[in-house]
C-alpha cells in the first residue's frame, strides 16, 4: 500500500505542486480580502465601498493581465509567468499592507492582486495542466481543483484567526509569506509547459490552431463555448453572493444560513473528487449538462421557502455540483482549443467571461430591489444556467468540440 501511494505521488506531484499554489494565490486574493476589509476599515476609517474598489479594481486587472499572462506562458512556459507574478504581485501586497491612504491601498492592491489572478490562477494552472497531462487530463484536473479547492476551506478561518490575533498589516504580511511558501515549490520545479513547435503542431485541427488568435474566437464551436460559459458563470456568481441573503429573507436564521453555506463549501469537494469517474463513463459534455441541471434544480428550494428540508435540498444538490463547474470548462475549453495557443486563448476567454459575469450579482440584485425580494432573482437564477444548458445541447459537433478523455 505504501508503495502504491508513493508511486501515485511520483506520477502526480507536479499537478499536487499546481494545486498547493492554486490554494495560496485564491487564499490571499479571494478568499482573504473578504475578512480583512472589516479590521482595515476599523482601524483607518477607509469606507468600506472604497477597499471594496480594491478588489473590483483586482478582478479586473487579473482579467486583463491573463491575456499577457497567457501568451507567455504559450512562449516562455511557466516557470518565468509563475516567479514573475510572485514577486511582483507579493511586492505590490506588501506596498497595500504599509499604506497611509486609501488611494494608495486601493492602487496597490488592485494591481497586486490582479498579477497574482493573472499568472496564479486556474487561467495559468489549468492550461499548464493540459501541457502537462495530454493522456491523463481528466484525473491531473481533479486532483489540481481538490487541492485548489481546499483555497476556501482553509483561508476563511486561518485570515480571521490572524486578524483576531493581530494588527492587519502584520496579518496580511504573513499571509504574503504563506503564498511565497504555496507558489516556490511549483514554480521552482514544475518545468516545462511552453508551447509545443513543430509540424504535429502545426497541423492540429483545433480551433487554437487558425492563423489568428482572432481566427479561433470566429469559429462557431469557441462563439458558443464562451457565452455558455459567461451564462454559467454569471448564474455562479449571483449565486454565491445571493444564497445567505435569499435564506434569511425567506425564514432561517444567520446561524443556518451560514452553516449552510459552510457545508456546501465543503460538499464541493467529493464533488470535485467524483467527476474524473463520471466523466469518464460519460463524456465531458454530458457530465457539464447534468452539472449544469443540477445547478439549475437545485437553486430553486432557495425560491419556496425557509424550512430545513429546502435549505438541506440546495444544500446538498448545488454542494456537490458547484465545485465541478470550473474543472469542466476548463476541460472543455481544452479539448476545444487544443494545446498549440490554450494559454493566450485561455487568457482571453478569462477575460471576457469574466467581464460578463460580473453583472450577473449586480442585475440579481438589482432584480430583488425591483421586486422586493428574492423569489424571481433566484428563479432567473435558474434560468441562466438553463440558457447555458441549451447552448451545450445545440453546440456545432465540429472537430474542436469536447470528447472524453482517459481517467487513469
Amino acid at each position: 500500500m505504501l508503495r502504491a501511494s508513493a508511486g501515485a505521488i511520483e506520477k502526480w506531484w507536479r499537478v499536487i505542486l499546481l494545486g498547493i499554489l492554486t490554494v495560496g494565490s485564491y487564499g490571499i486574493a479571494v478568499y482573504s480580502f473578504g475578512v480583512f476589509i472589516g479590521p482595515i476599515h476599523d482601524d483607518t476609517g477607509w469606507s468600506v465601498g472604497a477597499l471594496s474598489g480594491a478588489f473590483t479594481l483586482s478582478s479586473l486587472a487579473g482579467g486583463v493581465g491573463a491575456v499577457g499572462s497567457g501568451w507567455l506562458l504559450d512562449r516562455l512556459g511557466g516557470r518565468p509567468v509563475m516567479l514573475g507574478s510572485l514577486a511582483i504581485g507579493t511586492a505590490l501586497l506588501f506596498l497595500a499592507s504599509t499604506a497611509e491612504s486609501v488611494e494608495v491601498f486601493v492602487i496597490a492592491w488592485g494591481a497586486g492582486g490582479g498579477i497574482i489572478s493573472a499568472g496564479l490562477f486556474y487561467n495559468i494552472t489549468m492550461a499548464l495542466t493540459t501541457r502537462l497531462f495530454p493522456d491523463n487530463r481528466v484525473r491531473a484536473f481533479s486532483i489540481l481543483t481538490f487541492v485548489g479547492g481546499f483555497a476556501a476551506v482553509l483561508y476563511f478561518p486561518f485570515a480571521g484567526l490572524l486578524v483576531d490575533l493581530m494588527d492587519w498589516r502584520v496579518a496580511l504580511r504573513v499571509l504574503l509569506v504563506l503564498l511565497v511558501l504555496h507558489v516556490l515549490p511549483a514554480a521552482l520545479l514544475v518545468r516545462g509547459g511552453a508551447a509545443a513547435r513543430g509540424p504535429a503542431a502545426a497541423h492540429a485541427t483545433t480551433p487554437g490552431n487558425r492563423p489568428s488568435v482572432l481566427g479561433a474566437f470566429r469559429t462557431p464551436e469557441v462563439l458558443v463555448m464562451i457565452a455558455m460559459f459567461s451564462l454559467a458563470s454569471m448564474a455562479f456568481g449571483a449565486i454565491q453572493v445571493l444564497h445567505v441573503p435569499a435564506m434569511t429573507a425567506a425564514g432561517a436564521s444567520l446561524g443556518a444560513a451560514t452553516a449552510v453555506a459552510s457545508v456546501r463549501g465543503l460538499l464541493s469537494l467529493p464533488g470535485r473528487a467524483l467527476m474524473g469517474p463520471v466523466v469518464s463513463r460519460f463524456g465531458v459534455p454530458r457530465t457539464m449538462g447534468l452539472t449544469y441541471v443540477l445547478m439549475a434544480v437545485g437553486t430553486l428550494p432557495l425560491a419556496i421557502g425557509g424550512e430545513i428540508w429546502w435549505l438541506l435540498a440546495f444544500l446538498v444538490v448545488t454542494g456537490l455540483a458547484f465545485g465541478t463547474i470550473s474543472p469542466l470548462h476548463g476541460l472543455y475549453a481544452a479539448d476545444v482549443y487544443g494545446e498549440r495557443r490554450i494559454g493566450t486563448l485561455m487568457g482571453i476567454q478569462s477575460l471576457i467571461v469574466s467581464l460578463v459575469s460580473a453583472t450577473g450579482p449586480m442585475l440579481m440584485g438589482l432584480t430583488v430591489d425591483a421586486t422586493g425580494g428574492y423569489r424571481v432573482a433566484i428563479v432567473l437564477t435558474s434560468a441562466l444556467f438553463g440558457g447555458a444548458l441549451l447552448l451545450l445541447v445545440a453546440r456545432p459537433r465540429g472537430q474542436g468540440v469536447a470528447v472524453p478523455q482517459a481517467a487513469a
